[in-house]
């Protein structure tokens, strides 16, 4: 019993806008649990999966750490994941 494709879409979003909004570029990055428990409302399954994907598509990359494997985005791909996020963005400018 998977997901469907607007529920995969809104979890890659949420990486993304999580990742974004802390600014987790090159050097800075974050365990993949502190992602899960940052998304509590998406199980952890389907997030491991959607980071899988993303990697693919080169939109983040995994770095290897003493204490497990860490996630930034990736910084040549900067335009591609704004434009992807853009509908949550609107939405953070319209509150500030």
């Amino acid at each position: 019993m998977g997901l469907k494709e607007n529920e995969k879409t809104e979890i890659r979003k949420a990486i993304l806008f999580f990742l974004y909004r802390n600014h987790y570029w090159q050097k800075r990055h974050t365990p993949i649990s502190n992602i899960c428990n940052k998304l509590s409302n998406h199980p952890c399954k389907y997030i491991n999966k959607e980071l899988k994907k993303l990697y693919k598509d080169k939109l983040i990359r995994f770095k290897k750490t003493n204490h497990g494997t860490d996630v930034f985005m990736n910084i040549h791909k900067k335009t591609e994941i704004e434009e992807e996020i853009k509908d949550k963005l609107e939405q953070l400018n319209r509150w500030q």
